[in-house]
């Protein structure tokens, strides 16, 4: 096969070590909102989504492998182990912010949708990047989460998002983590023939309101979340990514983490101001760094960035091998997303930099949308070299 080579773009570096398996990656970029996102059509309101087919699959070309931190890994404490009391009430007690009012959204259309269903299509570009790192998990959505858990291996995961139904699917999940052993089995409980076991499921372990709460809330997304992970599982196996969906041991892995209560999903919004910091205060006392921060397309609801989003950004306690990986929305171009990893530290390099205004301060050098190949690009660069701050720097000039 003929290995298709992008020039290179200020901001960007062609990842060395080009595997077969990333040859095999299928092509199109996809961004989720702060919260998770539908399956494979467009973000869907949030009544009950259609069966919309999903888009054709673009030609298969060749996608750069990102490169993984170069700092080599610590060595793990064992997320399975049980926690002890004190870490568990520091992990469990640090506090929430509200749920959203209003959800945002990228485009008008788009404002107050939910999404309880990701729908990045590639997101296996970033596996190479994530796998192994350990530490913390801080990330938006539902079942990216997932994801990045079998191919990080955190310690803790907090799973966070300012939509209260989204962080509720994840008691569902857990629920049919606890109840299924193998990945074909947590499969069928999104089925429609798995309804009733579904059902019967969240009964043996909830009871009252919150039985009444959760099971309206599988029932209400169960076909959109099945077409999700029946797409996951056959996107990553053509891509030949392992899964938590396909993965015998990465899917135990996740279900250890449960068990000893390292996972937990809670209401924190990335521009409040506790439960982010909360995080933080906490990752500090368990003494874990927080190696993966999963923004999806979040940063594209705001015209600026926030002092709440860059102090709480600021406090999480990163190391050199910590990553920031995030998407930007371009749906309409190639029914996906562009892709895009930045080292935290250099990260809050540019989020301290005054004339760095939003994300697209950060990703002027994304990619031109490609539909026929995965869209991915890595910020490296600092940020005085940002056309913003040039442009600021110029105007200064010129004023004094």
């Amino acid at each position: 096969m003929q290995i298709a080579r992008r020039p290179q773009r200020a901001g960007a570096r062609d990842p060395a070590g080009v595997t077969a398996r990333s040859l095999a990656f299928a092509a199109i970029v996809v961004t989720t909102a702060c919260a998770a996102r539908p399956v494979t059509e467009p973000p869907e309101p949030a009544a009950v989504p259609s069966a919309s087919p999903e888009p054709p699959a673009p030609v298969i070309a060749a996608a750069p492998e990102p490169t993984p931190p170069d700092a080599p890994p610590a060595t793990p404490r064992d997320p399975s182990a049980p926690l002890d009391p004190e870490q568990r009430r520091v992990f469990l007690d640090s506090p929430q912010d509200e749920p959203a009012e209003t959800r945002g959204g990228v485009t008008t259309e788009l404002i107050d949708k939910q999404y309880l269903a990701g729908n990045e299509r590639t997101l296996q570009i970033f596996e190479p990047v994530v796998r192994g790192l350990g530490g913390g998990y801080v990330g938006v959505g539902s079942d990216q989460a997932y994801l990045f858990i079998g191919w990080a291996r955190p310690e803790f995961a907090w799973l966070i998002d300012y939509d209260a139904d989204v962080v509720a699917i994840h008691a569902v999940y857990k629920i049919f983590f606890q109840e299924a052993e193998t990945p074909e089995a947590f499969l069928t409980f999104w089925t429609k023939d798995g309804r009733d076991a579904g059902k019967a499921a969240l009964a043996r372990h909830l009871e009252g309101d919150a039985l009444k709460a959760q099971t309206r809330l599988y029932l209400r997304y169960r076909g959109w979340i099945h077409r999700r992970l029946a797409y996951l599982k056959r996107q990553l196996a053509e891509a030949e990514v392992t899964s938590f969906l396909t993965d015998l041991e990465s899917y135990q892995h996740i279900q250890a983490m449960l068990a000893a209560g390292r996972i937990r999903p809670m209401v924190a919004d990335l521009n409040g101001d506790r439960g982010v910091v909360g995080i933080a205060a906490a990752a500090q006392k368990l003494g874990v760094p927080i190696r993966l921060l999963y923004l999806s397309n979040a940063e594209e609801y705001w015209t600026r960035y926030s002092e709440g989003f860059r102090a709480n950004l600021k406090a999480l306690p990163f190391d050199e091998r910590s990553q920031v990986v995030r998407t930007l929305l371009t749906w309409a171009k190639n029914q996906d997303y562009v892709y895009n990893a930045q080292g935290a530290q250099n990260f809050l390099e540019w989020l301290a930099h005054p004339d760095i205004k939003n994300v697209y301060d950060i990703a002027h050098a994304r990619p031109r949308v490609d539909p026929e190949v995965i869209n991915y690009f890595v910020v490296d660069t600092e940020p005085e070299a940002s056309p913003a701050a040039r442009k600021a720097a110029r105007r200064r000039g010129e004023d004094s």
